[in-house]
């Protein structure tokens, strides 16, 4: 069992509500508190009473405690994100695009569970302008929001995104976000917005197009507790723990506090924080809290060896 030390990132389109979910309290423009992270420049430190290290070191020096194999990084991004801004719009790598073009052993797909809805009471998500040299020739018109539908959410709504998939999330937006560990966004259109140094930030429309995936579409569910999500890249188990947990999963899962707080050994675990806990463990629980269990399924396996 480890404990995960939340890292802040500050965006153009954030705001300050994550100072609720242990954002850095000095950083009034937080996009994004990862609270479970173990990439190159993304990698939280995590820690028990034996040693502090961090998820990308721990995972590369002993991978099969973590339920994974030699090579393999830790499989899933966990973050809380708030959005006073419309976010870009954006696609994100197919698995096949991933390891014909990338080398990486998947892409990326994602859900979103609504803490707080958006303004507007929906996101952006799927394409609308029908196929491929369609939204191509939108484009290029700059009819950007001709190419991508409005999709209806409210509180306790969870959104499932699948890679190929042109989606944004919209202004008043607080969620709960679980993507795959290939971190690689795809943008088609930021709304021309400046950063401090007064630049723009690129786009990659030919690689955005290149993933598009015109069949898909949203899957929604209501996530409110008690309720469970299964994907072919994730579970997710939206309840109030207390007591004890055992992680029946081949991989380590991670356990976001949504509300509330928990304790475990002499840790205190407070809302926007995890605890990993590895394959087989069973920890106990001291408090109740309203949490978001979270376990990756090593599907590119099974791909592998084909």
């Amino acid at each position: 069992m480890y404990i995960v030390r939340p890292v802040t990132m500050e965006t153009l389109w954030g705001d300050t509500r994550l100072h609720a979910y242990q954002g850095d309290r000095a950083a009034q423009t937080i996009g994004c508190v990862y609270t479970l992270s173990g990439i190159d420049g993304i990698d939280c430190e995590i820690y028990n009473e034996k040693e502090e290290t961090t998820l990308r070191r721990a995972v590369k020096e002993n991978p099969a405690v973590f339920g994974l194999e030699d090579g393999e990084e830790f499989p899933l991004i966990i973050a809380f994100d708030s959005c006073a801004q419309d976010v870009s719009f954006q696609i994100h790598p197919t698995d096949t695009y991933a390891k014909e073009q990338l080398q990486l052993p998947y892409g990326k797909s994602e859900a979103w569970y609504f803490i707080e809805k958006p303004s507007e009471g929906w996101v952006y998500a799927e394409n609308k302008a029908g196929h491929r040299a369609a939204v191509e020739a939108a484009l290029q018109k700059r009819d950007f929001h001709g190419v991508i539908d409005h999709i209806p959410v409210s509180e306790n709504d969870l959104v499932y995104i699948r890679s190929g998939m042109m989606h944004a999330l919209t202004a008043g937006s607080l969620i709960y976000e679980i993507q795959q560990s290939t971190n690689i966004t795809y943008r088609l259109y930021d709304y021309e917005r400046k950063d401090m140094h007064g630049h723009t930030r690129p786009l990659h429309v030919k690689e955005a197009l290149a993933n598009l995936d015109s069949s898909l579409h949203v899957q929604k569910q209501n996530f409110s507790e008690g309720s469970s999500f299964d994907q072919r890249e994730f579970s997710l188990r939206h309840l109030t723990l207390s007591g004890s947990y055992t992680n029946t999963y081949s991989i380590a899962s991670v356990i976001s506090v949504v509300s509330g707080s928990l304790q475990v050994d002499t840790f205190t675990v407070l809302r926007g924080g995890s605890i990993l806990v590895m394959p087989e463990e069973c920890i106990q629980l001291t408090g109740s809290a309203e949490c978001i269990i979270a376990a990756a399924h090593p599907y590119w396996r099974a791909q592998d060896q084909e």
